[in-house]
């Protein structure tokens, strides 16, 4: 698996990542997307798969925000899931031809 990032660039911003202790336990949350600080938090706790699926998800929620898409949250929530699934299946073993 690829590291996980301390950066990602949107829309000609670079948001910041930060893994978050506590954020479930303090906010009912394993991510956050922070549209005036320009950062996305993931809880600390968060298994691999699930960290990456989550930053996905608060990627896709950025977009939401700067695009100014209106996406309802549970199909935010799907995407996220969508796209993490075919993004993993990208780098499975086997790929090759």
């Amino acid at each position: 698996m690829i590291s996980f990032p301390k950066y990602i660039k949107l829309g000609g911003h670079k948001i910041k990542i930060v893994r978050v202790p506590n954020l479930i336990k303090d906010h009912d949350a394993f991510g956050t997307w922070d549209e005036p600080t320009l950062s996305i938090g993931i809880d600390s706790t968060l298994s691999t798969s699930l960290a990456w699926e989550t930053l996905i998800h608060e990627c896709i929620e950025s977009i939401n925000s700067h695009a100014e898409l209106n996406l309802e949250h549970h199909k935010i929530q799907t995407l996220g899931l969508l796209l993490h699934q075919a993004l993993c299946s990208m780098l499975e073993r086997g790929q090759k031809e």
